[in-house]
């Protein structure tokens, strides 16, 4: 291995691991024979995984079993086509259909020997492909079944007051708590369902009763301005999981003031009755002198189920605050599924999966007062009444200990819930994977959400097409995903993608790049795409599908050429999972519940051009240090400099760990605190937390005052990239490998953009293009480099992205040449149009004619003839002709097709010059073209509504198609066909 020692190697293996999959025994060897450099070797793995992406890389799906509506046949073909297109692996769930499909057809019963057999032969196919294989650990969405008995239900917290006076002995029964008290907003999705169901379904269950002496006129914590912010605080509060983080969070960060008329009740004073009361309410007790208000202290089960769960595995849905919830889950399916799956236990079954939380806003356990001892350091119990709207002690220590109410909630989630389903799953040789940070409905759910996330192997989000789930035109949990994984030490940022309220089978490859295209920028690496259903060759196509979702399995029309969509998304994704995340700026999350992160913004204090990460208290207490000035995690991320939330409080904590990272040497921007939020050892952690304060709020290292940006460009830290042009919108993300530098640029607009990108790359680095539709990777581009960075002009056209790829060397690697995709692209001519008659010969046996003669390019939706108008599939243009002039030597030669509705494919003179799917509709024709005699043949393929409409006037019986999505004889058809203007040009 001339010129590379094995210490040298090892060093670069976190690299090689990840590329050496793509190479035969052969090529391995061929390759350490060469003599490279340690930067050449980089080189060339990096590029060979680009050219082929490992298996690591590429893309999954959502593999919906609808109503098990699957047999052999089916699995077979599924898993072998997504094999053969490029997919890496599936995600299996069962469950009935939903979100306004119509109904299908009922398979084998859930967990019956006919649907366990299936599954055996779904796993032994993956097996045999190489496909991973993920399982939802419920039918349905999130976790539970019929097996979850009440007890191990979520729950809510319930309270009840009765008045009693003394002296007297009391006997009697306690009343019960209303159902619903308290929750006088909760109506978002299924709650409205299960909030009002009579108390004796509930299972109501008490925690404690106390007791403390009334007090004439003592305002309650309900009334005035505090009454705002009560229901968020005590963690009632029902929203949509559209709300925005902010919308979520502040609420809970507002300061109550105290009142006058207050009058509170010492903690002291507050008399624990629980032990004197029978578990059915029964109360005895020697009232003493005075009037005495009882809080009576319990939960119910919320009562919500299992949604779109198989009717025969339909249940309630588990207790999310303690690990009883998902050890009742993984006892009952869990332990089945791995039993079926013998030996592909680890094997081709690699995971299991947890979706979205979608179970409203549980806020309440059975031990939840011993865990919140364990995680707080006191007892609650004297605390309870503030439920209530009761002043314990004061305003502010009622605050605090809400405060310390939510963080237990979320505490208990991350390690009840998310921390128990790892243990579990790695007890028995799988990984986890869930969307354990939302979007969540409630929105309101009170998790520290990055926490939930770092729980995972496979951290995950969530990202749609349209407006959903997308907030100031980014996703909405884009940032949140990728932060969890940078900052706990995940490799892989995953998310449910491309999901869709869109009309049914409306997207193409062309329509789905920018959504994909703004996710990677955010930081996803990891598509599983939503959704793939599974399908049976005899239920016909576009066969049975799900209300939501981008439909994309073999059913649809242009699946053939699906393979060219998922080679570059498996492209991106290998050079986004390569080397770590580039940020500059590190915010402190703040260390509150519920704790959400925004999306992907440009902080005002900030500016272009920086890009960042967020954290949370956990990882600033455990994973943070300092190495040469930046702040460090164990993975190898860095960030030169940390910003604080705008808050007045800091837990003591996390103001030691701030004074620890200070003495070695780390930059912290952010206000001063004045207090603790919390009540563990108050008030002394106030003082101690004045002293810190005090010690290190006018030291240097710490800063107030000053921008963010300005505190960077005095380090010297200029922005990672920059870009001209008012009008054009240029997104970015960076990773950096030991030799290389990756940059993804991608135009946000649906306009072209002329600009000039600046890249903050030293001088011993040459850019690269590497163009990831294509695969190709370009000549090198002009550029101009000084005072440590690199610019470099672009021609953008709308929607266009590119990997820039600087690669340390001490010689430039390529030539340098303008390239007509992203440069110079004035530089190309019209040499001529294509005109005249074309031959189109569609597919009889989806209501085409087999040959027609267009006289010129025409909209197929706009033809007299119905047997084009309401065509759906592939149609073939033919057409001979010759060039107006003789072929210059040494020029490059395109084929333009101009419009395309909706995807492409070419031959000319027997050559293939390959699939053709976004913009620039062209390809190379340069050594095909001929000066006469030219035979020209395009593959184009629309989509299926147009079909669907035509199907919706006839009877069932003429029908071409089938399925459960409704489609009106009335509606809109879509835009298809070749319609050009086909020409040649010339550079």
């Amino acid at each position: 291995m001339p010129n590379l020692n094995r210490r040298k190697f090892i060093q670069i293996s976190s690299l090689v691991a990840a590329n050496m999959a793509v190479f035969s025994l052969n090529s391995k060897a061929s390759i350490f024979d060469e003599k490279l450099t340690e930067e050449e070797l980089t080189l060339k793995l990096l590029k060979a995984g680009f050219t082929n992406p490992p298996d690591s890389a590429k893309a999954s799906c959502y593999w919906w079993w609808f109503n098990s509506l699957v047999d052999e046949e089916g699995i077979s073909l599924d898993l072998a086509e997504f094999k053969a297109k490029g997919m890496g692996g599936v995600l299996l769930i069962n469950s009935i259909s939903g979100f306004g499909s119509g109904p299908i057809p009922e398979g084998p019963k859930f967990l019956s020997d006919e649907w366990r057999s299936l599954f055996r032969h779904a796993l032994k196919e993956a097996d045999r492909h190489g496909i991973e294989v993920g399982v939802n650990l419920s039918t349905g969405w999130a976790m539970g079944g019929a097996w979850i008995k009440p007890e191990d239900s979520g729950r809510w917290l319930l309270q009840a007051k009765t008045r009693l006076s003394g002296p007297a002995r009391f006997s009697g029964k306690l009343p019960l708590p209303g159902s619903r008290d308290g929750y006088d907003n909760a109506k978002q999705l299924f709650i409205k369902d299960y909030i009002d169901l009579p108390m004796e379904q509930l299972d109501y269950r008490d925690t404690s009763v106390v007791a403390y002496k009334e007090i004439p006129g003592a305002l309650s914590l309900k009334d005035g301005d505090r009454a705002r912010s009560f229901a968020a605080k005590s963690n009632r509060l029902d929203a949509s999981s559209h709300a925005e983080a902010a919308e979520v969070m502040e609420p809970t960060l507002l300061p109550w003031t105290a009142s006058a008329d207050d009058k509170p009740v010492s903690s002291s004073d507050v008399i624990d009755l629980t032990s004197k009361v029978t578990t059915d309410g029964q109360l005895e007790w020697d009232v003493p002198e005075g009037n005495w208000i009882l809080i009576r202290t319990g939960h119910r089960m919320t009562g919500a189920r299992t949604a779109y769960a198989l009717p025969e595995a339909a249940g309630l849905e588990i207790d999310w605050l303690d690990k009883k919830g998902v050890e009742r889950q993984f006892e009952h399916l869990g332990n089945i599924l791995l039993k079926e799956a013998g030996e592909f236990k680890g094997k081709s079954l690699k995971y299991f999966h947890d979706d979205s939380f979608e179970d409203g806003f549980p806020n309440w356990t059975s031990e939840f007062l011993k865990h919140f001892k364990g995680y707080r350091g006191y007892d609650a119990t004297p605390y309870l009444p503030v439920f209530a709207g009761v002043v314990i002690d004061s305003a502010e220590i009622s605050e605090r200990f809400l405060y310390d109410y939510r963080k237990t909630v979320a505490d208990c989630m991350a390690d009840g819930h998310y921390k128990r389903f790892a243990e579990l799953c790695h007890e028995n040789g799988l990984q986890v994977q869930s969307e354990a940070g939302g979007p969540s409905w409630s929105g309101t759910m009170c998790m520290d959400a990055l926490k939930n996330l770092g729980r995972m192997d496979l951290p995950m989000g969530e990202f749609w097409q349209g407006k959903t789930f997308v907030q100031h035109d980014q996703n909405q949990v884009g940032k949140l995903v990728a932060s969890a994984a940078h900052i706990y030490g995940k490799k892989k940022v995953s998310a449910e993608a491309l999901t869709s309220f869109k009309p049914h089978w409306s997207d193409s490859p062309e329509s789905l790049k920018p959504v994909a295209d703004r996710a990677f920028c955010e930081g996803i690496n990891r598509f599983v795409i939503h959704t793939s259903t599974a399908t049976r060759p005899r239920d016909g196509k576009p066969g049975y599908e799900y209300g939501a979702g981008t439909h994309f399995n073999r059913n649809i029309t242009w699946w053939e050429k699906a393979g060219s969509f998922l080679d570059y998304v498996n492209r991106c994704q290998y050079l986004l999972q390569s080397g770590l995340f580039v940020a500059d700026v590190l915010y402190y999350n703040g260390d509150w519940a519920p704790n959400l992160v925004a999306p992907k913004r440009t902080d005002p204090a900030l500016g272009k051009g920086y890009d960042y990460d967020v954290c949370n208290e956990e990882v600033l207490l455990t994973r943070l240090s300092v190495k040469n000035k930046r702040i460090v995690l164990p993975d190898g991320m860095s960030y030169a400099l940390m910003v604080l939330p705008e808050v007045s409080f800091m837990p003591l904590p996390v103001a030691k760990k701030i004074r620890e990272l200070v003495k070695a040497g780390a930059t912290i921007i952010g206000p001063k605190p004045v207090k603790d939020p919390g009540l563990k050892n108050y008030p002394q952690c106030d003082q101690e937390l004045d002293q810190i304060a005090e010690e290190i709020w006018g030291s240097a290292a710490v800063i107030t005052g000053q921008t963010v940006r300005a505190v960077l460009l005095n380090k010297g830290i200029v922005p990672d990239f920059e870009y001209t042009g008012e009008a054009n919108y240029i997104d970015f993300i960076h990773r950096t490998t030991k030799d290389a530098e990756i940059y993804f640029l991608a135009n946000r607009k649906e306009a072209a953009a002329k600009t000039t990108c600046t890249f903050r790359v030293s001088t011993g680095y040459h850019p690269q293009l590497w163009d990831a539709v294509s695969g190709r990777i370009l000549p090198m581009p002009v550029y101009k480099a000084a005072k440590g960075r690199i610019a470099i002009e672009f021609d953008f056209l709308p929607h266009h992205s590119i990997f820039v790829i600087f690669v340390k060397s001490a010689r430039p690697v390529l030539k340098p040449a303008d390239e007509w995709l992203f440069q110079g692209r004035l530089g190309l001519a019209l040499l001529q149009e294509i005109k005249g008659t074309w031959e189109v010969s569609f597919d009889p046996k989806w209501g085409g004619p087999e040959r027609v003669t267009f006289n010129s390019l025409q909209d197929w939706s706009k033809s007299e003839d119905e047997r084009i108008r309401y065509y759906s599939g592939k149609a073939i243009y033919r057409k001979q002709f010759d060039l107006d002039m003789p072929l210059a030597k040494g020029k490059q030669l395109f084929l333009d097709l101009g419009v395309v509705k909706n995807i492409a494919s070419v031959k000319l003179n027997g050559k293939d010059p390959g699939t053709i799917w976004t913009a620039p509709w062209m390809v190379d024709i340069s050594g095909a073209l001929k000066t006469s005699g030219n035979q020209l043949e395009i593959e184009i393929i629309n989509l299926w509504p147009n079909r669907l409409i035509g199907d919706a006037a006839l009877p069932i019986e003429k029908r071409l198609t089938n399925t459960n999505i409704i489609f009106k004889k009335e509606d809109k058809l879509l835009s298809s066909g070749l319609l050009g203007p086909v020409s040649i040009q010339v550079r």
